[in-house]
């Protein structure tokens, strides 16, 4: 799937630099290309890879785990670790086709994917997580669920963990009048403004794909 946010002759052209995938990546990413599925990308997939293991995460949660793909760079860098994820997903044959894709993968076991509502399933974990993937911003009902899910997402933090939200640029849908803007849009707007301004968190938002949000929580 392709934003237009930033310049495609750019996006392309760092993909281009990524090193060859792991086999498992690489045949989701044909998958993908075929039957039209989201992923979030090498580029993306690589940082999160790089944010989970320069701070030796061992436990990662994400949110609308959707294909299996960025579990797989998360997992590649808890491997060192010999953590562990624990994804949510609300759409049955998302959660089968993550499973199957971590299975083939050898991941199988380090990896746990509850199915259901994340509003449902979040207040049942307890945490801490060293890292969290947010990625449902796209798929909220109301104007609400956004900022919902970061306020549920918070507490489930370590200190000095990372949040990591995607999709906060929505197709530069973003920059509508707020008093205009659809429902979803107008939720992501309430959400950007909500990560940056929490007063338990630091964050920025960089203008990757579709923009991505990554916030720290502060030590006090």
């Amino acid at each position: 799937m392709r934003y237009d946010i930033t310049n495609i002759a750019i996006e392309d052209y760092l993909s281009d630099l990524m090193p060859p995938r792991i086999e498992p990546l690489a045949a989701l990413e044909e998958q993908a290309r075929q039957q039209g599925l989201s992923l979030v990308g090498a580029v993306q997939g690589q940082l999160l890879y790089l944010l989970a293991r320069s701070m030796e995460a061992r436990q990662v949660l994400e949110v609308g785990i959707t294909t299996g793909y960025a579990a797989m760079w998360l997992l590649q860098a808890l491997s060192a670790t010999g953590g562990y994820l624990t994804g949510i997903e609300r759409q049955p044959e998302r959660c089968e086709l993550a499973r199957g894709v971590l299975s083939r993968a050898g991941l199988g076991d380090k990896a746990t994917i509850h199915e259901g509502e994340w509003y449902n399933i979040l207040p049942t974990l307890s945490g801490p997580y060293d890292l969290i993937f947010l990625d449902i911003l796209r798929s909220v009902s109301n104007v609400d669920q956004a900022t919902q899910a970061l306020e549920m997402c918070v507490p489930l933090l370590r200190t000095g963990g990372m949040l990591v939200a995607d999709n906060v640029l929505c197709s530069a849908q973003v920059l509508e009048d707020e008093e205009d803007a659809p429902p979803l849009v107008r939720g992501i707007q309430l959400f950007n403004k909500a990560v940056m301004s929490h007063p338990q968190l630091e964050s920025v938002i960089i203008p990757l794909r579709d923009g991505v949000a990554i916030s720290r929580k502060r030590d006090t």
